[in-house]
């Protein structure tokens, strides 16, 4: 056998195995039927079989992105690293022979190895002209040279021959007496225009089959790939950089700027490790791209993207990730359960909706694995500074969009999440990523949905790094003309009804999102042993005064109540730091004066302490509960006596003024003022529960101290059935545990109190 024809046999054998492991059927004696490689080489495409063939064989390669761009042109230096690939040529050591050639250019095996080789000669100028686009007058030079093929003598003539280069003119022809060009349709060759990728492949393919060093491969056919989403292939040249999120799979940043790795973070949470990189966009600083890996405890992870703009140049950014052994693939949506809008005079619109949905992928060994795929939100970050040098931070929301699509080529799975910028903005986007199944059953998976649809203000999707961002209310500062003010609200930072579905269900997707809750937690405390609020209410503004940053002892206390019980609830060894850290905060109000003094012995605690001013503020129902219910369970915990102590003296003045407590239709006052006035419509449902959380606490402590609790709950209860107002869960069950099933109030069930 030849040298000539064994090279034939063995390029066809590697095509004829590769088409097989990608997945080939034959589908008649002229045809051969494979997964689609590329999203852009499609059945439609005119070179597909010659891209397929010489991809195959290892010649030529596509793009990070699973695209092969048949579009783009092809520099001198791209077209002699694929003339030596394709013609196996032998290395060559570097040598100082072009002046943009380094010994570390990714040219550096091409440009050498045709060099030597007698292919490309480089420019007059000193040159290879590596960068520069190569013109199909000099493709038909270096494929003459690069396969020796002979002047065969035959009269060739294109009607521009004239703007031949003198140079140029025998390879043109010669190209042509070999049937591997025969110029434009309109009789020209073009010879100045610059050759594409595709025309490329093809030329060089023609060559390779002309001179025997690869069969023809019979007509190619697609199977016809899956997308999801609005998925869209971009033409254009685009950078991309590696994000090394996964080891197994691979995640990119792709943008047609230049992107540039700025540096890494790492920061430690007690459950939970974040890894953030950085990339300056465009090589501007304004503009930076920043990827937190959020590693869970249990294996999961999120990945949080956030673009920062503060430019007025337009930025798209995409996150690009690929795996393999994909078999299926389905996007279970949250749209299929429709929201219905509504405004309120508290919080205004909610422009905010759910999630896009669950990704659910199947692999060819039958195991599943499923993402959650949050939208993209664009922002602008807004700050308001006052006298005292204190500020308050919300964001104006510009638009919510969806930000994924994907496509499956063969058993690779391509996924893409879409961050545009306008300028002058933040885009935020993130998925929660697990190798398990986040929702053990579909039907599972629909009650959430359906619940994220129904009470979509309380729940929520706009994750971020440094925790979720929801519509605050109206009579926040500083709030955009627009109305779309948003921010960081601590109650719904620690996720509630995410625990108690948790602890009802047990579902992977709760837990994930109780241990992202934690994190976001712990950023938002920062150095602090308890929580400030970073947002400005203009109503205790205008009644005391206060500005952000300030304590608000409700939050404070539920979030003491979040991470002790879903500490216990996962078997942390730190379940009551939270606990303790806030019962001492209570305790030392005494001797800080913030509080409503009723007698030397009785007295209330203030709702909230400013972080920068000397203010004195009324305290309500609900908060001064709270706080003595977390210092009855502080007391049970740790058995340190002055939790008690404390919580007996907010008893005691509760005793002494219930009867001021109670309205006279049966309700309860909101609050009492430091002038100890009682004023303020109740919460519908709130109070109500935790009062009877109230009259369970001292039942196992001191039950002679439940008189109070008692009474007020038979008022509040008698009050709510008479107006038919309802009860939550919650109040159902607490009435239940404590004997007083009776004074369940008329009305629906509500998850979420009012």
């Amino acid at each position: 056998m030849t040298k000539k024809r064994m090279t034939t046999v063995v390029l066809t054998s590697v095509l004829s195995l590769a088409l097989l492991l990608f997945g080939c059927s034959p589908t008649d004696a002229n045809t051969i039927t494979i997964d689609q490689n590329f999203s852009d080489i499609h059945n439609e495409f005119w070179a597909k079989n010659e891209v397929t063939q010489l991809v195959d064989m290892g010649i030529i390669n596509g793009y990070p992105d699973k695209q092969f761009r048949p579009a783009l042109e092809v520099s001198r230096g791209q077209a002699a690293n694929l003339l030596s690939s394709a013609l196996q040529l032998p290395e060559a050591p570097y040598e100082p022979v072009f002046k943009d050639v380094s010994s570390k250019s990714s040219h550096l095996k091409g440009a050498m190895t045709t060099y030597k080789a007698g292919i490309f000669l480089g420019k007059e100028d000193g040159t290879f002209g590596v960068a520069d686009s190569l013109t199909r007058e000099q493709m038909a030079t270096v494929i003459v040279r690069a396969f020796d093929l002979q002047d065969t003598g035959e009269e060739i003539h294109f009607k521009d021959e004239n703007r031949i280069s003198a140079s140029h003119k025998d390879g043109v022809r010669i190209l042509a007496q070999h049937g591997i060009t025969t110029g434009k349709e309109d009789g020209t060759f073009d010879p100045k225009t610059a050759v594409n990728r595709a025309t490329y492949v093809v030329f060089l393919h023609r060559a390779m089959v002309e001179t025997g060093k690869i069969e023809e491969s019979k007509e190619i056919v697609f199977n016809k790939p899956q997308t999801l989403g609005n998925y869209e292939t971009v033409r254009y040249e685009q950078n991309f950089v590696e994000v090394p999120i996964s080891g197994e799979n691979k995640t990119y940043l792709r943008s047609n700027y230049y992107l540039q790795f700025a540096g890494e973070k790492t920061r430690k949470h007690a459950h939970s490790t974040d890894t953030t990189y950085t990339y300056k966009v465009g090589g501007l600083s304004p503009a930076e791209v920043n990827v937190t890996k959020r590693l869970l405890e249990n294996g999961d992870y999120f990945i949080f993207t956030e673009l920062r703009n503060s430019q007025r140049m337009p930025i798209t950014i995409d996150v690009i990730q690929t795996e393999g052994n994909v078999e299926k693939g389905i996007l279970r949506e949250y749209s299929r359960y429709p929201i219905k809008k509504e405004t309120d005079g508290t919080f205004g619109f909610d422009l905010t909706t759910y999630p896009t949905g669950v990704f659910e992928k199947t692999t060819e060994n039958g195991d599943k694995a499923q993402r959650m795929i949050g939208k993209a939100y664009r922002s602008k970050e807004l700050t308001k500074t006052y006298p005292n040098g204190a500020s308050s931070h919300t964001r104006e929301l510009l638009n919510e969009s969806e930000s994924f699509s994907g496509i499956l080529l063969g058993d690779t799975q391509l996924s893409v999440y879409t961050l545009k910028s306008s300028g002058y903005d933040i885009v935020d986007q993130w998925l929660l990523v697990s190798d398990e199944l986040l929702f053990s059953s579909h039907q599972s998976m629909d009650r959430w949905m359906l619940e994220s649809a129904t009470y979509y203000k309380k729940r929520n999707k706009w994750y971020t790094a440094n925790g979720p961002y929801n519509k605050m209310a109206t009579t926040i500062e500083p709030m955009p003309k627009s109305g779309r003010g948003y921010g960081r609200n601590l109650l719904l930072v620690k996720e509630d009804r995410t625990m108690a579905m948790y602890n009802e269900t047990k579902e992977r997707y709760f837990e994930s999102l109780l241990y992202n809750s934690f994190a976001n937690l712990d950023i938002f405390r920062g150095d602090r042993t308890y929580w400030e609020t970073e947002v400005t209410s203009t109503y205790l503004k205008n009644l005391f005064g206060i500005t952000a940053p300030f304590v608000d002892t409700r939050f404070n206390e539920q979030i003491a109540l979040f991470l002790y019980n879903g500490g216990k609830a996962f078997g942390h060894d730190d379940y009551t730091v939270g606990l303790k850290n806030y019962a001492n905060l209570l305790v030392s109000q005494k001797g800080k004066g913030n509080i409503i003094k009723v007698d030397a012995n009785s007295f209330y605690i203030q709702d909230y302490f400013p972080a920068k001013q000397n203010v004195k503020t009324h305290s309500s129902m609900n908060h001064l509960l709270g706080g003595m219910n977390i210092l009855l369970l502080a007391y049970k915990e740790l058995g340190d006596p002055v939790y008690l102590q404390t919580a007996e003296s907010i008893q005691s003045a509760l005793e002494k003024d219930a009867n001021k407590w109670i309205r006279p239709n049966g309700d309860i006052w909101y609050k009492i003022s430091p002038d100890h006035t009682f004023v303020g419509e109740d919460y519908v449902h709130l109070t109500l529960e935790d009062l009877i959380h109230s009259y369970e606490m001292w039942s196992d402590i001191d039950p002679s101290k439940t008189a109070v609790f008692e009474k007020l709950i038979r008022s509040k209860a008698g009050y709510m059935d008479k107006n038919n107002k309802g009860y939550t869960t919650k109040i159902k069950e607490g009435l239940d545990r404590i004997g007083m099933p009776e004074l369940l109030p008329a009305g629906v069930e509500h998850t979420d109190a009012l």
